[in-house]
């Protein structure tokens, strides 16, 4: 959830789509994803169940709500937030809104963002670029060139083209976490991306908007990650895994290097392939490609 700059009437929000408000009128404080949502807050409705929002942006009226009905919600929702949220201009090293502890070490060429937090005992090394509303806990080590908190990559096709859609969130980085070299953690969209205490993220992995890496969690070089992907605690992703949006990853589930994730993994067990199969499963796949030319020409396909 993101509070508002100032409390806003429904009615308002309305008028400044040129969308008609059904339902009655109501103040807001905040806008959040529908299922962080609370009574006072905003929320847009692509599909699902309304939750608890105070009012939706939908494409039609929701009975027994307060409803904005709009012909994309998310387009509506791009066009509030860059007039609420506009993006900070670029400052110096250290922008002075942010709070860095006396005892973090902040090597040269780092950037840090409007309302940052560094915790006791961290360390951004040369190059490390924190967005604003980034916050990092004790002891994280941040490595040469990473970049925490640049926009989820989110597009929405309209007539004139793509309509990027800016992102509000932030990142949270727990403590005793990891980020290697050159990776990216986008920030997410209304809520933040998170990455729990103790989790190690080797160099060059792109995190996408909105997702939750479980304590302790394991992700080798080059593995990523779309959006609002949720890793459990312990679990490792080898090199190269890739993982589609809304996926979730057990908690101390392995994933095999190059593994693609189209699918939920269960707790605990160990997946491999593309597409993802137990392991057990994908070893008899591999064992079995090698019979499959001479099984091709016997069947008369080989095209030959």
């Amino acid at each position: 959830m993101r509070p508002l700059p100032s409390p806003e009437l429904a009615s308002a929000v309305a008028t400044r789509l040129g969308a008609p408000l059904h339902g009655a009128d109501r103040q807001l404080s905040g806008v959040a994803t529908l299922a962080e949502a609370t009574p006072t807050d905003l929320a847009f409705l692509d599909k699902g169940e309304p939750g608890d929002a105070g009012v939706l942006l939908a494409r039609r009226p929701v009975e027994g709500r307060a409803t904005i009905v709009v012909p994309s919600p998310i387009l509506a929702l791009a066009d509030l937030l860059e007039g609420w949220f506009p993006e900070a201009p670029p400052g110096g090293a250290i922008h002075p809104s942010a709070r860095v502890h006396p005892a973090a070490v902040l090597h040269p060429n780092v950037c840090v963002g409007a309302d940052c937090e560094v915790g006791e005992g961290s360390v951004l090394f040369p190059g490390v670029v924190l967005y604003p509303r980034v916050r990092i806990g004790r002891n994280v080590r941040v490595h040469a060139n990473a970049v925490l908190g640049a926009d989820g990559f989110r597009y929405e096709p309209t007539a004139a083209g793509l309509r990027r859609i800016v992102h509000v969130g932030g990142v949270v980085v727990g403590d005793g976490a990891e980020i290697g070299a050159s990776s990216c953690i986008d920030r997410g969209l209304l809520g933040d991306t998170i990455i729990g205490p103790g989790a190690k993220i080797d160099n060059l992995v792109q995190v996408g908007h909105n997702c939750v890496i479980g304590p302790h969690a394991v992700l080798v070089s080059q593995v990523g990650l779309s959006g609002s992907v949720h890793v459990g605690v312990g679990a490792i992703l080898a090199g190269q895994v890739g993982v589609a949006d809304h996926r979730r990853i057990g908690d101390g589930a392995r994933l095999g290097a190059r593994t693609a994730v189209h699918t939920d993994i269960p707790a605990g067990e160990t997946w491999l392939g593309e597409p993802a199969r137990p392991v057990r499963e994908a070893m008899r796949v591999y064992a079995a490609l090698k019979y499959l030319p001479e099984l091709v020409k016997r069947l008369g396909r080989d095209g030959g």
